[in-house]
Formats: C-alpha cells, sequence, structure tokens
C-alpha cells in the first residue's frame, strides 16, 4: 500500500478534519436529511391543510423528536472524538475501530428509523383527502404507487 493510510476515497463522507487521508467520518453532524420530511417540518406548503389540532400535535412531535435526536448526536459526536483519538495513535487498533464504526452506525440507523417513525405518525394525523392533496403537492420519493 505504499505507506498509504485509510480506507479509500470510496468510504470518504465529509472532510478529514484530523483524520488521516481516505479516512471515514469528517463533517457529517449524523443527521441526514430525510426526504419524507419535507415541508412536514416547517409546515411549508401544507400548513394550510392542517386545523389547529393537527399543528399543536406536530409541533409537539417534532419538538420531542428533536431533543431525542441532539442527545443522539452529541452520543455520535462523542464516539467521533474516541474514533479520531484512536486514530491518530501509531498503530491503532482495527477492532477497535471496527467496535466504534458500528456503535456509530447504530445510533444512526436508529436516528434514521425515528424519522421515519415520526413521517409515519404525522401521516396518520393526516385525513385522507389532507394525505391525498399532499401527494399531489409534494415531489414522490416512494416511487409509482
Amino acid at each position: 500500500m505504499d505507506g498509504q493510510v485509510g480506507m479509500g476515497s470510496g468510504m470518504m463522507m465529509g472532510s478529514q478534519e484530523g483524520m488521516y487521508p481516505g479516512m471515514m467520518m469528517g463533517g457529517q453532524s449524523g443527521m441526514m436529511p430525510c426526504p419524507m420530511m419535507e415541508g412536514m417540518g416547517s409546515m411549508s406548503g401544507i400548513g394550510g391543510m392542517l386545523d389547529e389540532q393537527q399543528m399543536s400535535t406536530m409541533r409537539e412531535m417534532r419538538q420531542e423528536h428533536r431533543a431525542a435526536q441532539l442527545e443522539r448526536m452529541g452520543e455520535l459526536m462523542n464516539l467521533r472524538d474516541d474514533m479520531m483519538q484512536t486514530m491518530q495513535t501509531e498503530r491503532p487498533e482495527p477492532e477497535e475501530i471496527k467496535a466504534l464504526h458500528a456503535q456509530m452506525a447504530n445510533l444512526h440507523g436508529d436516528m434514521m428509523a425515528d424519522n421515519v417513525r415520526m413521517h409515519n405518525q404525522m401521516q396518520d394525523l393526516l385525513t385522507d383527502e389532507q394525505r391525498e392533496q399532499m401527494r399531489g403537492s409534494m415531489p414522490s420519493h416512494h416511487g409509482p404507487q
């Protein structure tokens, strides 16, 4: 490998602040945009379709979701710091890196699953007519139905 350290450019995400060239991680916060949530977070586009109770309930859901996600993002940042510290050693232990990565992947998967759960809960609050209006006004990310 000619003294190169890293996993190759295909595994890179974001910048490599403090990382070896080609290493994973970087500037990603762990909170990936969720296409299913477009328009639902700010209510832009569907706000006029919702009644007061729906808007209030969705706001509460978003606030609870946000608090949980921020806590998880803090955990991800701590794991990222641990990984960066481990990678800065002269001879990083591959199994330790693998274990840290697995923890990060599990946490990120939990965050994504919670995004989907919240989306589904918000969909459940809508009437059939509102869901139909949304289908016509929002780009489809689910393909033909």
